[in-house]
């Protein structure tokens, strides 16, 4: 009962607006712990495309990923079993974009957020409906994303890290049905 409840709990504080703001702090400390071990993940809180829409969550590496690492910041997006995968349509098909917050003064400069957008390719493995038995830690929930997004030397420039944090947004476009 405990269990199910903080379930409950966990889906009620869960972001359903199909944008994820995710910040990582203690960033200095995470990037030295990323260095030292290969490809260490970070995983972001789960969220929602929309009301009773796709469950998905964020992945970083902070030492890269890939052709990555080592040298870049790297973004991934998967796609977790939710509770309306079965009222849903599949494969999941919607443009996802990431973005590398540039936490500069807005008064002082325009800020220079890093954006990458891609649209899912329905034939990807990674955008089928998941089976029940994946979690977020699971390796066959494959992500994709950006092994290259940022450089380490361009995360160093203006603002992206501020008081030791920083701030990657994804955010999932879903077309407004028009209701006659």
């Amino acid at each position: 009962e405990i269990l199910e409840l903080r379930r409950d709990v966990e889906e009620l504080s869960v972001s359903s607006d199909g944008i994820l703001i995710w910040k990582i702090a203690d960033y200095a400390r995470k990037l030295q712990e990323a260095k030292a071990r290969s490809n260490y993940e970070f995983f972001s809180p789960p969220f929602y495309t929309h009301k009773y829409g796709y469950k998905l969550q964020v992945s970083a590496f902070l030492n890269g990923n890939g052709s990555g690492e080592s040298s870049h910041l790297s973004v991934y997006i998967r796609v977790l079993p939710g509770e309306y995968d079965n009222l849903l349509e599949w494969p999941f098909s919607y443009r996802v974009t990431f973005s590398l917050l540039d936490q500069s003064d807005p008064s002082l400069s325009k800020p220079q957020h890093i954006t990458e957008t891609f649209h899912p390719d329905p034939n990807w493995k990674n955008f089928q409906k998941p089976g029940a038995s994946r979690s977020s830690l699971d390796e066959s929930t494959l992500g994709f994303g950006y092994p290259k997004f940022i450089s380490h030397e361009d995360i160093k420039k203006r603002n992206y890290v501020r008081d030791n944090a920083i701030f990657i947004k994804a955010s999932v476009e879903i077309p407004q049905k028009i209701l006659a």
